[in-house]
């Protein structure tokens, strides 16, 4: 049973961003800012190999996350399902893809939207006057465009929709997961 949820996870994880809406599409992420503290923000899960084991999101090179993931990779995630009845948590390691072809690849395949995140001059979390100025087009955006890839080492997942609530857990141990029902 634990095997078969595991694979549902994974699949529930990487239905596509489209018609048929992710449930865990945002998730929070968590880094460790230059004193050691944790820092959560709402990211937009872009892509995910389940074969691989790895979630992908995009991010401004200029951001803090970019600069604490390269100065410490530890990350954790945590997800809720719309209804807000089912978590999945993760904690893994995080890097920048620095593959040009892959960059390049995802980069033609975002929105006019999403590249426009990157086409401004201003720094993720810097001052401005007012907020169309971190619209205002200076560049063409995907000199600041990064890939997170993150490969989860824990995840959790907690299901409050039945009666008998679930917790279950699975750990990658050596390239194998591992898992486990946990008290809720």
């Amino acid at each position: 049973m634990l095997d078969d949820l595991f694979q549902l996870i994974w699949a529930q994880l990487a239905i596509p961003v489209g018609p048929t809406r992710n449930p865990f599409r945002l998730m929070q992420l968590s880094t460790l800012d230059e004193q050691g503290w944790p820092a959560s923000r709402t990211v937009v899960l872009r892509d995910v190999d389940a074969s691989a084991g790895t979630l992908y999101f995009y991010a401004d090179r200029r951001s803090a996350k970019c600069a604490q993931i390269t100065a410490d990779p530890r990350v954790a995630l945590t997800a809720l399902s719309p209804c807000g009845l089912t978590q999945v948590r993760m904690e893994g390691l995080a890097s920048l893809v620095e593959d040009i072809g892959q960059r390049q690849r995802c980069w033609s395949a975002a929105r006019d939207k999403t590249q426009a995140l990157f086409r401004h001059g201003a720094v993720p979390g810097q001052t401005i006057a007012n907020p169309e100025s971190a619209y205002a087009r200076s560049q063409d955006g995907f000199e600041h465009f990064a890939i997170i890839c993150i490969k989860p080492q824990a995840l959790e997942w907690l299901d409050l929709t039945q009666p008998v609530q679930r917790r279950a857990r699975f750990r990658r141990h050596e390239g194998l997961w591992h898992s486990s029902w946990l008290a809720p």
